[in-house]
């Protein structure tokens, strides 16, 4: 039987540029200190690689600003739904004793690691670049999913002809007024819209470790993850409906 606990981002969240970290407030009681990690995640590799494999934290890169402004939680199953369309991913590893998970924008400043730890909410409502969900304590295996409209599928996309662009979405036998509304905005614009289709960018699921996954691979330029493993879906995607995430988040709290 699928479980999930649904936990959306704040309003207020928001991260002017193109990097983020997932870890705990504990900083998976490695007796880092702020300095430290942050120094080790302004190194080389192989100490970005020692981050990853401890369960200290998941540095993520994306091409552009914003990116996981709007992003959900998920703790546990993903639905049928949500396993059929996502369309990229990364996997790690996190070690969470003290059942704090810690989404931080930027990681590259010493005082953004000492506020966010520090505290359960940031201090001041000018700067909201980080958010804390209570989970079970444990060690989880963290997936971030890039669906239809997110901003790294939007890319991936120059990587398809846009020629073979019916092919790849299954829709070469579908006539033309019955594709979908966000594959005619895509074929005029090159993108797809998600804040116009009501799309669900970018979901992080947590789930109780099983195995570790193989450390995910770093972008060369940033030495940060920033490398989805895409797939081509097995039929047309339909897309994941932010609204109706965000209503089963505010049903779960009632």
């Amino acid at each position: 039987m699928q479980s999930q606990q649904v936990l959306p981002v704040d309003q207020r969240f928001f991260n002017d540029g193109a990097w983020y970290v997932l870890s705990s407030t504990s900083l998976g009681n490695s007796g880092l200190e702020p300095s430290q990690i942050v120094g080790q995640l302004q190194g080389d590799i192989e100490a970005i690689q020692a981050l990853m494999s401890a369960g200290t934290c998941l540095p993520l890169f994306f091409p552009g600003d914003c990116a996981l402004d709007q992003v959900i939680i998920v703790v546990g199953d993903l639905t049928a739904e949500q396993e059929r369309e996502w369309l990229g991913r990364i996997q790690s590893y996190l070690h969470i004793p003290c059942g704090e998970l810690m989404l931080l924008g930027g990681g590259g400043c010493e005082e953004d690691w000492k506020i966010a730890i520090n505290h359960q909410i940031p201090p001041s409502p000018h700067l909201f670049n980080f958010q804390k969900f209570t989970i079970p304590p444990g060690d989880y295996l963290v997936e971030i999913y890039a669906f239809l409209g997110s901003m790294n599928f939007n890319f991936q996309l120059e990587e398809i002809p846009k020629r073979k662009w019916q092919q790849w979405f299954h829709l070469q036998d579908t006539p033309k007024a019955e594709q979908p509304e966000w594959f005619k905005f895509l074929l005029e614009n090159d993108y797809i819209d998600s804040d116009q289709f009501d799309l669900q960018e970018y979901i992080i699921r947590l789930s109780p470790l099983q195995e570790r996954p193989p450390l995910p691979a770093l972008d060369e330029e940033v030495a940060w993850c920033g490398l989805y493993q895409f797939r081509q879906p097995a039929d047309c995607p339909m897309g994941i409906s932010r609204s109706q995430l965000l209503a089963q988040a505010s049903a779960s709290d009632l």
